[in-house]
C-alpha cells in the first residue's frame, strides 16, 4: 500500500454524512431506492422527478433517516429545466457532491412503427438530460472532488429486438459516462454506471400477475429471478462513497448473470 494513502476504517468507507447528492427519478423504482439508501447513510438528498405524489412518498419514507431528503418537481426532457433543477439544488444543498443519472422511459416497438417524436422523446430523458444535468454541475463536482453515478442497463451493453430507442439511449449513456470520466479523471471526480438487468418496476408489466412474463424472465436469468428496485441501493451507496474513489468509467452490471451467458 502507498504510504501516503489514508485509508478510511470499515466503517467509515460507506458513510455518506454530509455529502449532497440529487437523484432523478426519484419517486419511485430505482430511483427513490437509491435516494433513500443515500439518506439513510447520512447524505442531504434532492430527488427530481415529474410527480409530486410519488416523491412526497419518497420523502415520507426518508423521515427519521440519518441524512435528510427534499424534492424537487420539474419535467427533465427540457434541457432549460434540467440545468436549472442541478443549479436549484446545489443552492439549496451549498454545493454538490453526487448526481445520479436515473430518470428513464422506454417505448417497445419495431423501429419501422417508431414514430421519430417517440425516438426522440426517450432520447430526452434517457441521454440528453443526463448530459444537461453532468455539464450543470461540472463546476460543483469539480470545486472538491464528487461523484457522478448514470443509471444505464444491460441494454446500453447488448442488443434486443423491438427496442431501439431505449437501447441507442442506453448505449449512449455507457459512452457518455465513459468520456466525461476519461474528461474528469484528475479533477478527483469518478464517473461510473450502474447496468440492471431485469427490474420490478413501472416500466415493466405487473411480473407478479404475469406468469408468462415471470416465466420468460426465470428462464433467462441465471438466478432465476428478476430484481427489486432495492437491489440497486448497495452499489449505488458503493460508487457514491469513498470506497470507490479509484473507479471510474466503468459499468457495474447488476443484472442476476444475464449478460454473463
Amino acid at each position: 500500500m502507498n504510504s501516503t494513502t489514508n485509508p478510511a476504517s470499515d466503517s467509515d468507507l460507506f458513510d455518506l454524512t454530509g455529502r449532497r447528492a440529487v437523484v432523478t427519478g426519484a419517486s419511485r423504482g430505482i430511483g427513490r431506492a437509491i435516494a433513500l439508501a443515500l439518506a439513510a447513510r447520512g447524505a442531504h438528498v434532492i430527488g427530481v422527478a415529474r410527480s409530486e405524489e410519488g416523491l412526497k412518498e419518497t420523502a415520507e419514507l426518508a423521515a427519521g433517516t440519518r441524512g435528510s431528503l427534499r424534492t424537487l418537481a420539474t419535467d427533465l426532457r427540457s434541457p432549460d429545466t434540467a440545468e436549472a433543477a442541478v443549479v436549484a439544488a446545489a443552492e439549496q444543498l451549498g454545493g454538490l457532491d453526487v448526481l445520479v443519472n436515473n430518470a428513464a422511459d422506454d417505448h417497445d416497438s419495431k423501429i419501422e412503427d417508431t414514430d421519430l417524436a417517440v425516438y426522440q422523446r426517450v432520447l430526452e430523458l434517457n441521454l440528453q438530460s443526463c448530459w444537461v444535468m453532468i455539464k450543470a454541475a461540472s463546476p460543483y463536482l469539480k470545486d472538491g472532488g464528487g461523484k457522478v453515478i448514470n443509471i444505464a442497463s444491460v441494454l446500453g451493453l447488448v442488443g434486443m429486438r423491438n427496442d431501439s430507442a431505449y437501447i441507442a439511449a442506453k448505449h449512449g449513456l455507457v459512452g457518455l459516462t465513459r468520456a466525461v470520466a476519461l474528461e474528469w479523471a484528475r479533477k478527483n471526480v469518478q464517473v461510473n454506471a450502474i447496468a440492471p438487468g431485469f427490474v420490478q418496476t413501472a416500466m415493466l408489466p405487473d411480473l407478479d400477475a404475469n406468469e408468462a412474463a415471470a416465466q420468460y424472465i426465470r428462464g433467462q436469468i441465471p438466478m432465476g429471478r428478476w430484481s427489486q428496485p432495492e437491489e440497486y441501493a448497495g452499489p449505488a451507496v458503493f460508487l457514491a462513497s469513498s470506497a470507490s474513489n479509484y473507479m471510474t468509467g466503468q459499468v457495474l452490471v447488476v443484472d442476476g448473470g444475464l449478460i454473463a451467458q
